[in-house]
C-alpha cells in the first residue's frame, strides 16, 4: 500500500516529454530536440512558463579543445535526448504542487531541454566532422520549432514568462526579442533570469577561457545566423559572441526583467573562472589570492545589477550572498529561511509573485522589487549553512529512495 501511495505521489506531478516537430532541429548527437510540457488549467489556461533549463556552453581555448569538449557534451543530456526520462517532475517555481506553488502551479509549463552546446541558439547547416564524430550545431531551430509548435496558444495567452537557469537564463533574454514579435502588443511578456550573469574576465589562472570559447562558438555556430537578439548582434557585427554577456545584452531587453542571482554564482566562478576551491558551497578552504579574487566578482556583481536596476525602474532581483546556482528549481525558494535580508520574511518565491503581479497591473515599480544581500559570505547566515542543508537533502532523498526500493 505504500508503495501504491508513493508511485501516485509522484505520478501525479509529472511532465510527459515531447519531442520537436522539425526535424533539422537537432541537437549535438543529431538526436532530436525535446522538451517537457504540462497544459495549464482553471485560471492558468491562458498563462505560460517556458524555461530554458540550464548548463553550460561547449568551452575550449583552441578550436580543437572546444571540438573534444563538443563531443564529450555530445554524450551527455545537455547534447543529446537519448538518455532523457520520459515524464520529469520538477520543483521549486516549476513545481506542479499547489501546496508549494500556489501561484504558478496550474499555469502551462514548457521546460525546454538544453542539448544543442551553443546556449539555445546558433544553426549550421552542414554536420562538423571531428574524429569520425557528427556533430550538429542546430539551437536556433529547436527553439523556433517549439515556438512554432505553440504559437496559437502564445498568440491567446494572458502572460508570458520566458525563464531559465544559467546558459537558459541568457536564452531567455536572447529570445525575448523574437518570442514578442510573435504575439499581440497586448499580452504580457516577461524575463526571468536565474544565475545568468556574464561578464568578461580572466580565469584566476590568467586564461581567457569563457571569452575564447565564445570566440570559437560564434564562429562554428553563428557563421549562417546571428543571435537571437538581433538588435544586439546588428551592433556587434562579427563579435556577436559579446551579445552573452550582461551589460551588452541589457541595454536591447524591451520587457521588464527580473533577476536571480547568487553573488557567488557557483557555475561562472568554478566553470568558467576555474575557482576549485569553492566545491563544497563555501570558502574555507580557499587561499587569499582566491578570497580576493572572488571578492572581486562579488563586486563586480552588486555593480553590474546595481546599475540595471537605477536605469531600469520595472527590474526585480534577488540577488543573496550565497554559494549556489538556480535559485527559480529549488524547494529553498520557498523557504522562510532564505530571505533578503536575512530575517526579513522576503523569500525568492514571495518577491517574484509580487514582481509579476506589479506587471499585470501595468503598475511602476521604482525599484522597490531590487532584494540584493549587503552583506558577503559568510555573513547571510541561511547561505553559509547552505552546504550542510544541501547534504542533508541528499541524504533525505537517498533514504526515501532505498525505502521505495525495499518496498
Amino acid at each position: 500500500m505504500l508503495l501504491i501511495f508513493f508511485q501516485q505521489l509522484q505520478c501525479c506531478f509529472l511532465l510527459q516529454l515531447q519531442f520537436v516537430q522539425d526535424d533539422r532541429a537537432k541537437c549535438l548527437d543529431g538526436t532530436l530536440g525535446s522538451y517537457y510540457f504540462q497544459q495549464g488549467f482553471e485560471e492558468g489556461q491562458n498563462k505560460f512558463i517556458i524555461y530554458f533549463e540550464g548548463g553550460e556552453f561547449i568551452l575550449g581555448n583552441t578550436e580543437e579543445q572546444f571540438l573534444i569538449n563538443a563531443v564529450e557534451k555530445m554524450q551527455t543530456q545537455q547534447g543529446s535526448s537519448l538518455n532523457r526520462a520520459s515524464a520529469f517532475e520538477f520543483d521549486g517555481i516549476l513545481s506542479q504542487d499547489k501546496l508549494k506553488n500556489y501561484y504558478f502551479h496550474n499555469w502551462n509549463l514548457i521546460h525546454i531541454n538544453y542539448c544543442d552546446g551553443g546556449g539555445f541558439q546558433g544553426y549550421k547547416s552542414d554536420q562538423v566532422n571531428y574524429q569520425s564524430n557528427l556533430l550538429y550545431f542546430r539551437g536556433e531551430l529547436i527553439i523556433r520549432s517549439i515556438f512554432d509548435h505553440f504559437i496559437t496558444k502564445f498568440q491567446k495567452a494572458e502572460i508570458i514568462i520566458l525563464s531559465g537557469c544559467s546558459i537558459g537564463g541568457i536564452a531567455a533574454l536572447q529570445w525575448e526579442q523574437y518570442l514578442t514579435s510573435l504575439v499581440p502588443d497586448n499580452i504580457s511578456i516577461l524575463c526571468v533570469s536565474d544565475s545568468s550573469i556574464l561578464f568578461d574576465m580572466q580565469s584566476i589562472n590568467g586564461s581567457n577561457l569563457l571569452q575564447q570559447s565564445l570566440k570559437i562558438m560564434n564562429y562554428i555556430a553563428n557563421n549562417e545566423t546571428l543571435v537571437p537578439q538581433k538588435n544586439c548582434a546588428y551592433n556587434f557585427p562579427n563579435q556577436n559572441w559579446k551579445c552573452f554577456y550582461f551589460q551588452n545584452l541589457m541595454q536591447y531587453i524591451k520587457q521588464p526583467v527580473f533577476i536571480i542571482q547568487p553573488f557567488y554564482d557557483i557555475s561562472f566562478l568554478y566553470n568558467y573562472l576555474n575557482i576549485k576551491c569553492i566545491k563544497d558551497l563555501t570558502l574555507k578552504n580557499c587561499q587569499k589570492n582566491e578570497k580576493d579574487f572572488i571578492d572581486l566578482v562579488f563586486s563586480t556583481y552588486r555593480q553590474l545589477i546595481n546599475e540595471f536596476l537605477i536605469n531600469n525602474s520595472n527590474t526585480g532581483s534577488f540577488a543573496p550572498s550565497c554559494i549556489s546556482d538556480c535559485l527559480f528549481l529549488s524547494q529553498l525558494s520557498f523557504s522562510s529561511n532564505w530571505t533578503i535580508p536575512e530575517g526579513s520574511n522576503r523569500t525568492v518565491y514571495q518577491t517574484l509573485v509580487q514582481w509579476v503581479e506589479k506587471q499585470k497591473q501595468n503598475s511602476i515599480c521604482n525599484n522597490e522589487f531590487g532584494l540584493m544581500d549587503k552583506v558577503p559570505w559568510p555573513m547571510n547566515s541561511a547561505c553559509a549553512q547552505l552546504s550542510s542543508l544541501i547534504n542533508l537533502i541528499k541524504l533525505i532523498n537517498m533514504i526515501l529512495l532505498i525505502i521505495i526500493i525495499l518496498l
